[in-house]
């Protein structure tokens, strides 16, 4: 099939089905029948996907009683050839009773088709369906307005999400089910022809995940959405996001028109619209009467900018705008590109610096304004994003990370600051809105989204300064957060690195507020308090750069002594030494809990081969570990290969060695409820002490958990990255062992591991190591272009 077929197939099948009940209930019953047969649910709606269930009433006259051989002579035959039937017998009388209380009934008693048996007791169900709703219609529509209001408290929005559920969640096909429903009890229309076309497109993407399937679901999950593209005849690499941009297109069409719905109804089971009785002028052509806003329109009225000043308020004030302005800002924005003026900007602006602009800029995509605003942006509309920590399409994406930078402002300080210091914001707005612009194209989407944001900039006439400021933003909105989490924040040329990039103390303060709303705005798991103390690091020392041409130098370590004197005395005393003989990238970025703690590890004396061992559960299903041990080549890849033997999944890391050939390690691992902590202590003893035959045992486990596909690392070695190192970055999909088998492979070249940072994201893993050769330095350019080699030899040996 294909999409455009949209609920032909369903249809027909359902009527495949009419005809096989309509033989069977003359068989079992005979002709005429003593019943009615009636389709309900969707299948009473006439559109029946593979897998779904058939719902039917068998309805009796009066207190008639059912013929149970008859009746199960009619169903076997469905039940034999696979199908789910649902079926209950009632009378006409008992359909009608079973609504009180049960909004089930009532809605399966609102969505009847009569498909065989006897007309006149399906004429009489229906008679006894309209007495009942003359009676009880406003009570009826409330608990309809009821239902539908508590599934989307506990729901997605299917025009948002990237793995939407097309069933239940918001914008979905139940949603276009309860707007049936108000249809038949209010007698008022609310399903038209652009949420019929969503709805039968909708129904093909079913069609096709039920035929990917063979069984019943609806959720569109990621690693489906190509194959299912391919079934609706959908080709091409971009398939998959082709398919979704339309299930998301048809899912908001149908989420807006619902809640115009909802509205509608409700007033009709209230008698009438509501009354606050606040009223009063918000801007020019917009006012609040009885709580809501309303356009005031007349032949002066420019409707592009008064469409856009009653966005902005909506923003500003969080108030719903009244339904018959919600109709007219769908014609606002015309059917062509604007021409932007200072009117137009001022008001844009406004509805992205409101504290409810969230909800105001979805309806702009509501009713259509952003292909007439800003052309380019249809090329992210509904596009959904191939990376594990996302949660939302791309633009849905920006949305939240624009409504994000008020929360960041208000609870981080350095932020708060960063602002003040910044002055005017609106590049820092405009620049999230448009910070992921750029993705879909051929090309890294950061240097694609720096050309497509001065072309928008430009048509909306900002000066030359805002339009460098904001295409700094998009161009570099990655450049703290990976440079924080794979970079060591105490290279001086990694500082100037960063500086030279953002090119002004002004623009790094809005780069640093956009880095914090970007992660939030990905997820809890993407913005960590680990990244968020890097960031804010990196930002402070290139802040110094660009303000006062300081680069990193060595950390005041007897500032950070009389820190921790004042937090534990003892170890205090015992440290300086130690603690000098660290990286200054430990110095710096170590809490002082975490200091005192580790410095203790450190300061017990050490057997050969001996490891010490400190683990700190949090929760569950996390656990942070710290390790000390002598140093030696191939430390780190020992402890990851007993990390892999247990199971433990490395979710973060960092190492660090002393001038006194110490080794410290931290991991935030995710762990197995079966993890026995003293049985992975002594592994790592083993393995130090030359007891334990640690590659034997990981490939034997490895073998278990192979991935279906081989694992292709992506190794650079960038010698220019720092003064000191040699950097290796190395990106791959994440599995069991692997980064034993990239530190294995560095080990092998008998290199010093400086500094590691281990990134887990989702499925995939960036890891970063600063290395060094034995005689202290960077490596020669013979063992550099061994790197990649060596590293590649041991991944594939281990892990095929």
């Amino acid at each position: 099939m294909r999409l455009e077929d949209g609920a032909k197939v369903a249809e027909e099948r359902a009527a495949d089905v009419d005809r096989t009940l309509q033989e069977l209930c003359v068989k079992a019953f005979g002709d005429p029948a003593p019943i009615a047969v009636v389709a309900v649910g969707g299948f009473g709606r006439g559109d029946l996907s593979p897998h779904s269930d058939i719902d039917l009433l068998f309805v009796t006259e009066g207190r008639a009683e059912i013929n149970q051989a008859a009746l199960r002579e009619m169903l076997y035959p469905l039940w034999d050839a696979g199908f789910q039937v649902g079926h209950a017998v009632v009378n006409s009388k008992q359909a009608v009773e079973r609504t009180e209380g049960d909004v089930h009934a009532a809605t399966a008693l609102l969505s009847t088709r009569f498909v065989a048996g006897d007309t006149s007791i399906y004429e009489d169900l229906i008679d006894r369906r309209e007495a009942w709703l003359r009676k009880s219609r406003k009570s009826v529509v409330r608990r309809i307005v009821a239902a539908v209001s508590a599934r989307h408290a506990k729901v997605d929005r299917a025009g948002w999400a990237l793995e939407p559920d097309l069933k239940d969640d918001l914008g979905g096909l139940r949603d276009v089910h309860s707007l049936q429903w108000l249809e038949v009890a209010t007698g008022s229309s609310y399903v038209g022809a652009a949420v019929e076309e969503a709805h039968a497109l909708l129904l093909a993407v079913r069609e096709a995940l039920h035929s990917e399937l063979r069984r019943k679901s609806d959720k569109v999950a990621a690693h489906l959405q190509p194959a299912i593209a391919k079934r609706l005849g959908i080709e091409g690499d971009d398939a998959a996001d082709l398919m979704m941009a339309r299930v998301h297109a048809a899912a908001r069409r149908i989420e807006f028109e619902t809640s115009l719905g909802l509205e509608a109804a409700s007033e009709t089971a209230a008698g009438g619209p509501r009354r606050s009785g606040s009223s009063g002028n918000v801007a020019e052509g917009i006012r609040l009467e009885d709580g809501l806003l309303v356009a005031q329109l007349n032949t002066a009225t420019v409707p592009h900018e008064t469409g856009l000043r009653l966005l902005a308020a909506h923003a500003a004030t969080g108030r719903p705008i009244a339904r018959r302005s919600l109709e007219w800002l769908r014609t606002a924005f015309g059917t062509a590109e604007l021409e932007w003026n200072e009117e137009m900007r001022t008001a844009f602006f406004a509805t992205l610096s409101g504290p409810h602009t969230v909800g105001a800029l979805e309806l702009l995509d509501h009713v259509d304004g952003w292909p007439r605003l800003i052309p380019e942006w249809g090329r992210v509309r509904g596009q959904i994003q191939h990376d594990p920590w996302h949660r939302f399409t791309v633009d849905g994406h920006s949305f939240v990370a624009v409504g994000e930078i008020a929360d960041v402002l208000t609870n981080d300080p350095l932020a708060r600051a960063a602002a003040d210091e910044a002055g005017d914001l609106a590049a820092l707005y405009l620049g999230t809105l448009l910070h992921d612009v750029g993705k879909g194209s051929a090309q890294d989407h950061s240097v694609a989204g720096e050309r497509i944001a001065r072309a928008i900039c430009q048509r909306m006439g900002l000066s030359a300064e805002e339009t460098e400021d904001v295409t700094v933003l998009v161009r570099w909105h990655l450049l703290l957060p990976d440079t924080a989490t794979r970079r060591d924040l105490d290279d001086g040329a990694v500082i100037s690195s960063v500086a030279d990039k953002v090119g002004t103390a002004r623009r790094l303060r809005l780069l640093f507020i956009l880095a914090a709303a970007d992660g939030h705005a990905t997820g809890p798991e993407s913005w960590t308090s680990w990244k968020a103390a890097l960031v804010a690091e990196l930002y402070a020392k290139t802040l110094a750069a660009l303000e006062h041409g300081e680069l990193p130098a060595r950390s005041d370590v007897s500032a950070r002594l009389r820190e921790l004197s004042a937090y534990e005395p003892l170890i205090a005393a015992q440290a300086p030494a130690l603690l000098a003989s660290l990286p200054p990238s430990y110095v710096d970025s170590t809490t002082i809990p975490e200091m005192a703690d580790e410095l203790r590890l450190m300061l017990r004396p050490l057997r050969p081969g001996q490891v010490i061992v400190h683990v700190l559960a949090e929760g569950p299903t996390q656990a942070t570990i710290t390790i000390c041990m002598k140093d030696r080549p191939g430390s780190l890849s020992r402890v990851a290969g007993v990390m892999a033997l247990h199971r433990l999944s490395i979710l973060r890391a960092q190492g660090f060695s002393t001038t006194t050939e110490l080794a410290l390690q931290r991991f935030t691992v995710e762990t197995v409820p079966s993890i026995d902590w003293p049985a992975f202590e002594a592994d790592l003893n083993a393995a130090f002490s030359g007891r334990l035959a640690l590659e034997a045992r990981l490939e034997r486990k490895a073998s278990d958990y192979r991935p279906s596909e081989p694992i292709e690392p992506e190794v650079r070695v960038l010698q220019d990255e720092s003064d000191h190192s040699t950097v290796v970055e190395v990106r791959a999909g994440d599995t069991l062992g692997l980064l034993y088998a990239v530190t294995a492979g560095l080990s092998d070249l008998e290199t010093d591991i400086h500094v590691a940072k281990i990134d887990t994201r989702g499925s995939h893993v960036v890891d970063v190591f600063y290395i060094r050769s034995l005689e202290g330095g960077k490596l020669d350019a013979a063992q550099a272009t061994e790197v990649e080699r060596a590293i590649k030899y041991r991944v594939r040996r281990l892990l095929g």
